[in-house]
């Protein structure tokens, strides 16, 4: 059913596969598997392909457009298949028609199967976790999208039972027009203003999510956060929406009852016990994380039981809060994932015996003023300041009196920012990474800033 549907995408077309990264290897490895004489154009700045992609050299029905023109080669394509990376006003020449994408394309084919989840932040960590208490109950169950494996890679694995737990971006939602049956928007943050024409262009990807749902279909909104909140008041959704929310709701709402979290629906109510006791996830913006796993496990009906059991052993994601080690008796917290202020803060408020923080990495225009003035009244001693947006939250330490009784330093480097941690956080404090910035200004991505961070621990700590 699947090849067949493929084919009347496909088969008899020149497809371009417009960016050559993890999700473009994707798809070209499945047309290849379905359609060995496809006509296959590979769209990428990256002139390394070529030698590093040597299948390539091998298929003669295979075509590479590469360097500063490579979008010369969307010219002979019918159909583009879009890499989530690439901004659309590269492609402002281009037929919208022709451009698809793997997330368009498999809700198509899967959407009725599938729990989108996205957010600025948290959703790596709620999707991570949803699958994990799905896993454990022992429902035929995928991890996909942002997270990592690509949607096409997992095709030939889902039958008619399996649930997909699909971590959307905002750039795989941005061009889509249909839905997945069960939505979760976490959170909007200023975020990605480097990728969008706009900070409203960048939420209303987002809101893509939900937009195209139908009647009966289910989405999870986190009610507190005023951006999203503002969104739904102007969206009219056909799906049944549900709040997560702290406090008691008479609607359909996730929310908390003392240590317990509960599910309330138009279905009924399942009240999960000792959640809040037993978990290992920390800080209060993991607590709307939990909320949304549980409530769409509950809405799957997994038992109150199971999702407990199931949460008490999930410990979390690397480079999100993740902890290091203890090294002289300074505790060290690997934040790396932490690229906007807002999740700066809310690390600060898990780790409240921080004594020592680093910021920065590459500099996208955001607005530091409200961390800083955050920072300026936080048991916070030391600032050790990195890259570009670092410098520029250092120069507001620098101009304000505020940061008098503090040890604020624009470090040469990422390793001396590292350095001076080490040397100033007395015994018994925390240092946290978690940089309210992007990673690129050094590295290829958070996770090698994490990696590096640890590394440089184990240096001169440990």
């Amino acid at each position: 059913m699947v090849k067949k549907r493929f084919k009347d995408y496909f088969e008899g077309k020149r497809v371009a596969i417009l960016g050559f990264g993890l999700e473009g290897k994707s798809t070209y490895r499945l047309l290849r598997s379905y359609f060995p004489e496809l006509k296959i154009i590979i769209c990428d700045q990256n002139t390394g392909i070529r030698e590093s992609a040597d299948y390539l050299q091998d298929d003669k029905y295979a075509s590479l457009s590469l360097g500063d023109n490579y979008l010369n080669g969307l010219k002979e394509s019918d159909l583009i298949m879009k890499s989530p990376g690439i901004p659309f006003r590269e492609l402002a020449d281009v037929d919208p028609d022709k451009i698809h994408s793997q997330t368009s394309i498999f809700l198509e084919l899967f959407r009725d199967q599938t729990i989108g989840i996205t957010g600025t932040k948290g959703k790596s960590t709620t999707a991570a976790l949803l699958y994990h208490i799905l896993r454990k109950a022992n429902m035929p169950s995928l991890l996909a999208g942002n997270i990592g494996t690509p949607c096409f890679d997992l095709i030939d694995d889902i039958d008619k039972d399996t649930i997909i737990v699909f971590e959307m971006s905002s750039h795989q939602l941005e061009h889509i027009a249909i839905s997945p049956r069960i939505a979760v928007l976490l959170n909007i943050f200023m975020e990605h203003l480097d990728h969008y024409d706009s900070y409203d262009a960048y939420q209303q990807a987002k809101m893509n999510i939900a937009r195209w749902q139908k009647s009966g279909d289910y989405f999870f909104f986190y009610q507190e956060n005023d951006i999203v909140r503002k969104l739904l008041e102007a969206i009219r959704l056909n799906a049944s929406t549900v709040a997560l929310t702290k406090t008691e709701s008479d609607a359909n709402a996730v929310f908390l009852d003392g240590p317990d979290v509960v599910v309330q629906l138009s279905s009924g109510r399942i009240q999960i016990p000792d959640v809040i006791t037993r978990r290992l996830l920390g800080g209060a913006h993991n607590l709307i994380n939990i909320m949304a796993a549980a409530g769409v496990a509950g809405l799957l009906s997994v038992s109150a039981a199971d999702i407990s059991d199931a949460i008490s052993t999930f410990s979390g994601l690397p480079h999100r809060l993740e902890y290091i080690g203890t090294f002289q008796g300074v505790q060290f917290i690997n934040d790396s994932i932490a690229t906007v202020p807002e999740a700066t803060v809310e690390a600060v408020k898990a780790y409240p015996d921080t004594a020592t923080l680093i910021l920065g990495g590459m500099d996208r225009g955001l607005d530091y003023q409200a961390l800083m003035q955050y920072l300026s009244g936080s048991a916070v001693r030391c600032l050790f300041f990195t890259g570009p947006a670092g410098q520029m939250m250092y120069g507001i330490t620098d101009a304000s009196s505020d940061f008098d009784e503090k040890l604020c330093v624009m470090a040469s480097s990422f390793e001396e920012a590292v350095q001076l941690a080490v040397a100033n956080t007395p015994s018994g404090k925390s240092v946290l990474l978690s940089p309210a910035a992007t990673s690129y200004d050094q590295f290829r991505d958070f996770k090698e800033r994490g990696e590096r961070f640890k590394a440089l621990v184990t240096k001169y700590a440990g």
